[in-house]
């Protein structure tokens, strides 16, 4: 995929980053080869959590000055961190990473103190097979739901026997990366690659509803629950320019999607964004992890000369 912002760049010098769509930008980190992947929110730290595949660790914004630093350093846990969440109650940020070492993979779901960012527990997996853990999400009882990427299967860590077990798995959710929950904690969304977002009945482990041919929600990577919708990041496309922010209206059951609104589409500042967060009626993106930067297996940076200031853009869902 071509880079379009950076090819604009070089030709003209003279016109800054911000000035393409400064509008929607809330915050920049300077440290250009973070390559972040999660972004999580606490009302109690008014604080953002950005979370880096390169780096290994996740850092913390202040909301009101703008300012970063390590919160949980490359060093402490040495895991490519991905998706995470906040218990405000409990004081917790809980997130996913995975790293392959000497030809074994390790993947955990991690639970940090949220305001001095000590490790309370791991819950991890070695294997010599992929394993992706990817995004999660918590119930009202304090229960968290995990999506694995590379084996078609979500599971759950249940809060009263502290224990993991895989919920549910099979076809109908292949490659499934993001994950929210209806408000009644009926149904898990999980946004599955290859058939898009399926809706999963938690009593009955069962998935229900069709899928949509209608509506592509194929190719999502971070997934919310806003006000009887679903909103994803499409970011799993061919072309650059098909890249966008959806929201996606639900019928009255909360199970079938009905409609589609694009918030945002082919924005120049967009770079592989992946994940966001809503505060209120507000969603914050990461709009730029530069993903495509980074080579694989060996998760070394490509160019570093290309690499541009991480850009978390604001929209308005009201607008």
């Amino acid at each position: 995929m071509k880079n379009i912002l950076g090819f604009f760049l070089c030709l003209l010098p003279i016109v800054s980053y911000s000035q393409l769509n400064n509008k929607n930008i809330a915050y920049r980190i300077t440290e250009k080869d973070l390559i972040p992947e999660g972004i999580t929110y606490s009302s109690g730290t008014n604080s953002f959590y950005i979370s880096s595949i390169y780096k290994t660790k996740i850092i913390q914004i202040n909301a009101e000055t703008g300012e970063f630093k390590d919160f949980i350093p490359s060093d402490l846990l040495d895991l490519r961190f991905l998706g995470m969440i906040t218990d405000e109650t409990q004081k917790i940020l809980w997130a996913c990473g995975n790293i392959t070492k000497n030809g074994k993979n390790y993947s955990s779901v991690i639970k940090f103190n949220l305001t001095s960012g000590k490790l309370l527990k791991s819950y991890s997996h070695i294997d010599s097979v992929a394993n992706t853990y990817n995004d999660l999400v918590a119930d009202d009882s304090g229960n968290i739901y995990f999506t694995n990427s590379k084996r078609n299967y979500i599971s759950k860590i249940d809060k009263q026997s502290d224990s993991v077990s895989v919920f549910f798995e099979g076809p109908e959710i292949a490659h499934p990366n993001g994950v929210t929950i209806s408000p009644d904690n009926k149904y898990l969304y999980i946004a599955s690659t290859d058939k898009g977002i399926r809706v999963l009945d938690i009593a009955g482990r069962k998935i229900i509803g069709e899928s949509v041919n209608s509506i592509n929600s194929e190719g999502i990577d971070g997934l919310k629950y806003y006000k009887n919708s679903l909103i994803g990041i499409q970011n799993a496309v061919e072309k650059e320019s098909q890249i966008k922010i959806c929201r996606y209206f639900l019928d009255e059951s909360g199970i079938n999607i009905i409609g589609m609104k694009i918030i945002a589409h082919d924005n120049p500042l967009f770079d592989i964004p992946t994940t966001f967060v809503v505060i209120n009626d507000d969603l914050y993106c990461l709009a730029n992890s530069q993903l495509k930067n980074l080579a694989s297996p060996d998760f070394k940076i490509i160019n570093p000369k290309t690499l541009k200031d991480i850009l978390i853009l604001k929209y308005n869902l009201n607008d």
